[in-house]
């Protein structure tokens, strides 16, 4: 990725570059102090955003109006920041935030689509209780009454003495709490510190709100409780930009051409921005994997655009993640779910600008993420309906071409969102969205690799099922028919054509694998060099087979080049340092099929 590039979309979006060398927050931080104390709080909240995680939150708590600059930050920058950071290492945020944007966190933290979930919301109570000071009690005075009787039922039961609430059932060995008299409560959770603690700053702040929840807790029925407090939640989202599951799907339909003709949004489109209408950048940091988006991002300049595509941006990843049902809370999820986004934006954009940067920075300022996102989902589509087709159709004698990366490859096209296949630096193989025309390209390219390969084996090999069945049948090495790929019956075929002048994939006798072996090996030099193919004898085979009738384009030869390339290659690493004159125990070589005995001519 390109920091500096990622740093000037920043910059473009809050203004200008921080007043000091960012190294200064933990080097200087008293010379950040005198900085920020000249500083307006808006400039402080755009500065902030051009941090991450811990360096942001420690920007923050060096500014003399800490608790402003984080009240004026969006909730969804706001709780991107905690994550990153850490819930637990927070605390100083936590203990500051304003009772809307707790409601943003507890909305995504406490719910897994529409059930609650009460360890997590313990959790967070205690963290909060950690903190100094906070909101949560102007939370508890403000919020949802329903909500609020969701999260004690799933924590405390409560009784009275009296003739319809005393019957006290199950409540042997819990831990038992009665702050006045009337109410027994008794806590499901052996941790419950900060619940216990929670509840005595209620009932001395609140008396009437305490006596009012625990009547909830005592009489409201669970079941319908919950589906009021998921319906309140769902209202409260929707506001935030994150739909219900129906609404979400919408985002995978198909692009609609009078979407382009939609005015772009305003900033007043988007869910209130507050005081300051900021819009939250961590977006913009991902688009180090999408350089076509990012380059057209940067010829925008200062655009007030740029603060309506961040917003949509956020929105759009809000929809993907409940379409695709993931777990809002989970920061990988969040991340996965941004780069799917920006990389199904990037190819739209490409396609739409036909891979000019004037083109995309144009269209962009004038049309909504979302038709752009939808053509790219549209593109994948396209390529995962041709894979299974090709499949369908092909698939079980396909199995016999196949090496196990190349099923892994395909594999990854036929995931529910495509996929690129790719090994990793760890040499394990790892999957990614795509994020570029190049990429479709790539994947298009090796299906029609495939396809052709497939005409080739049938047609130009000569090869069928059966035969491949009857061919192993004969081979001495049992145990490897899987190893046995396309390119092992290519090499095949070129052995048959060097010793015989015919085409051919059936199994040779030992004696002509050594012959073979002999004749396409140039001599070496030095004894344990690997020895070269002779690259006559690989050409005139390659003519051969430029004779068969396969209606051979450009394409389809450039395909059989890299088919033989990789013969060549595995003749080199598996026989190039054998020495023929001796045994050749071929049960330890991996690359000719050799018959037990000499087959029939």
């Amino acid at each position: 990725m390109n920091t500096k590039n990622i740093t000037d979309i920043l910059n473009n979006l809050s203004g200008g570059e921080t007043p000091f060398p960012v190294e200064w927050i933990s080097e200087y931080p008293d010379k950040v102090e005198d900085a920020l104390a000249k500083l307006s709080i808006e400039d402080q909240i755009r500065y902030a955003m051009q941090l991450r995680g811990s360096r942001m939150q420690d920007f923050i708590n060096l500014s003399p109006c800490s608790q402003a600059v984080i009240r004026g930050l969006p909730p969804e920058e706001l709780y991107q920041m905690i994550k990153e950071a850490g819930v637990g290492e927070s605390l100083p945020v936590l203990s500051m935030m304003s009772q809307n944007q707790l409601q943003y966190s507890f909305d995504l933290e406490w719910w897994q689509r529409d059930r609650f979930i009460p360890e997590c919301a313990l959790e967070w109570l205690e963290f909060i209780d950690a903190c100094e000071d906070s909101s949560i009690l102007q939370w508890l005075q403000n919020e949802d009454f329903d909500q609020k009787v969701v999260l004690f039922q799933s924590l405390i039961k409560v009784y009275k003495d009296d003739e319809m609430t005393n019957s006290y059932e199950g409540v042997e060995g819990m831990a038992h709490l009665s702050l006045d008299g009337v109410y027994d409560i008794y806590f499901k959770t052996e941790e419950h510190g900060a619940l216990k603690r929670l509840l005595t700053l209620l009932r001395s702040e609140d008396s009437a709100l305490y006596s009012s929840i625990l009547e909830g807790v005592i009489w409201y029925p669970v079941t319908q409780t919950i589906e009021k407090a998921y319906q309140w939640r769902l209202i409260r989202t929707a506001e935030r930009g994150i739909p219900d599951f129906k609404e979400a799907m919408g985002v995978y339909s198909y692009p609609s051409p009078d979407a382009l003709k939609v005015p772009i949004p305003e900033l007043e489109d988007f869910a209130s921005q507050g005081e300051f209408n900021i819009a939250p950048t961590y977006p913009l940091l991902l688009t180090g994997s999408v350089p076509f988006l990012k380059d057209v991002i940067l010829r925008m300049g200062k655009s007030s655009r740029l603060n309506t595509i961040s917003w949509e941006l956020v929105y759009l990843a809000n929809k993907v993640m409940v379409a695709d049902q993931v777990k809002p809370s989970d920061l990988e999820m969040r991340k996965e779910s941004l780069q799917k986004v920006l990389g199904y934006i990037n190819i739209g954009l490409e396609l739409g600008a036909s891979g000019d940067l004037e083109k995309g920075a144009k269209l962009l300022s004038h049309t909504h993420a979302m038709p752009l996102f939808q053509a790219g989902y549209q593109q994948l589509m396209n390529l995962k309906w041709k894979t299974e087709r090709f499949l369908k159709e092909n698939g079980s004698f396909l199995e016999w071409m196949f090496t196990e990366f190349n099923r892994d490859l395909l594999a990854a096209l036929l995931d529910r969102f495509p996929r690129v296949a790719e090994v990793s630096d760890k040499k394990s193989l790892g999957w990614r969205h795509f994020t570029s025309i190049q990429d479709v390209r790539n994947a298009e390219s090796f299906l029609d690799q495939w396809m052709f390969y497939h005409r080739f084996a049938r047609k130009g090999l000569g090869l069928n099922e059966s035969i491949i069945k009857q061919y192993l049948g004969m081979c001495d090495v049992s145990g490897k028919d899987e190893m046995v790929d396309l390119t092992i019956w290519t090499t095949m075929a070129f052995a048959h054509y060097i010793l015989f002048k015919k085409i051919s994939c059936a199994p040779l006798s030992e004696p002509a694998a050594k012959s073979f072996l002999g004749i396409v090996f140039l001599p070496g030099i030095f004894k344990e060099e690997v020895r070269q193919c002779d690259n006559t004898l690989v050409e005139s085979f390659k003519q051969e087979l430029l004779k068969l009738p396969l209606a051979w384009t450009d394409t389809d030869q450039k395909f059989l080049a890299s088919l033989l390339n990789k013969c060549v290659l595995h003749l080199q690493q598996e026989f190039g340092r054998l020495d023929l004159k001796g045994e050749v125990d071929w049960r330890f070589t991996h690359g000719l099929c050799i018959a037990r005995e000499i087959p029939s001519p």
